[in-house]
């Protein structure tokens, strides 16, 4: 009976304790927002994203254009709207830079928690968003035009030349811009519909560079002012769809590194030039190549005559055996020895 009590009081005490303890706190994912509910799963949802965009660049640039033809026939409205729809084109195309550098980020952090990444392969992304940054702040600012003018200006004295000042802003950012297709490219090969994008992307950009200078070498860059805007922004259109589409991969289908297969255009140099160019450099090695004599500890041995020779005068016939093959075939240094 006394037992009895003491368990029932026990138990009592228990149940108390537990009713004054705080409710136990779920575990909190490591971001405020859960990926899988942020980034859709759905293919035909991220296209509806990116058709969305599309829409309104396209809106912004015919709404931009026909201001500024309304401008230049001496409409009042026109003059008023053309203004302002440039700084909206301008800063829709800088907004498109800063997100594709946002998902660089995102993408970044999930590739991060891959576990076979060995090699750290995931930094590439930083970079990729530092890239997206400074695009959209040019994108902004122009900075890059500004830039060339005081270089031709403290170099020349002059800035006359638009097709040089042209060439000063248009170089670097070539090269920063093959070095930033180089990287997502790489980081695209088990995507494929990122990688079309991407090498869409790079089209437009060759194509823009080139209707660049040509406007700046005959002088009309009002003619083709309208298909030098269109072509920037399905650059970056492209871009932000690129990278979009590949953190839908990243986030549900796979966070590890893409396989490093070599390239077409890698095998291409292989078995096209590069083994070319390794015939001829071993060729005029073989022939660069003569006998020398090599003294060691006074003795000297006359390479290909098989003959050995004391530093008193005297020589003896020695045999030279041939290189036995091994069972994985003659090794790099035996195939330089029986070559010798």
């Amino acid at each position: 009976m006394w037992e009895h009590e003491q368990d029932g009081s026990a138990s009592a005490a228990a149940q108390q304790e537990r009713e004054a303890s705080p409710p136990e706190e779920t575990p909190q994912p490591d971001l405020w927002l859960w990926l899988p509910q942020v980034v859709p799963q759905a293919l035909w949802k991220c296209w509806a994203i990116g058709i969305a965009s599309a829409v309104g660049f396209l809106g912004l640039l015919s709404a931009w254009h026909f201001a500024e033809q309304a401008s230049a026939a001496g409409s009042v409205p026109g003059d008023l709207l053309a203004p302002f729809l440039n700084r909206l084109l301008l800063g829709s195309g800088a907004v498109a830079w800063l997100i594709a550098g946002q998902l660089c980020c995102l993408a970044w952090w999930v590739r991060s928690r891959s576990r076979v990444d060995y090699g750290g392969r995931f930094y590439a992304w930083g970079w990729t968003a530092a890239g997206f940054f400074t695009a959209s702040l040019l994108c902004l600012t122009d900075a890059h035009r500004l830039i060339a003018s005081l270089v031709s200006w403290s170099v020349a004295g002059s800035v006359a030349d638009s097709a040089g000042m042209t060439a000063l802003w248009l170089l670097p950012l070539l090269v920063a811009g093959l070095v930033l297709w180089a990287n997502l490219g790489a980081e695209f090969r088990n995507d494929f519909a990122s990688r079309v994008l991407h090498s869409v992307g790079a089209l437009c950009a060759l194509t823009l560079i080139g209707l660049e200078l040509w406007n700046a070498r005959t002088g009309n860059a009002e003619d083709w002012e309208f298909v030098s805007r269109l072509l920037l922004a399905s650059l970056q259109w492209c871009h932000l769809m690129s990278v979009w589409l590949h953190v839908r991969h990243v986030v549900h289908v796979s966070a590890d590194p893409p396989t490093l297969s070599a390239s077409g255009w890698l095998l291409a140099w292989r078995y096209g030039p590069g083994r070319a160019a390794s015939w001829l450099s071993e060729k005029a090695t073989t022939k660069s190549v003569e006998p020398v004599a090599e003294s060691i500890d006074d003795t000297v041995l006359a390479v290909g005559k098989k003959q050995l020779r004391e530093a008193d005068g005297s020589s003896k016939e020695v045999r030279i055996d041939e290189a036995e093959p091994t069972p994985k075939g003659p090794t790099r240094r035996t195939r330089e020895t029986a070559k010798k």
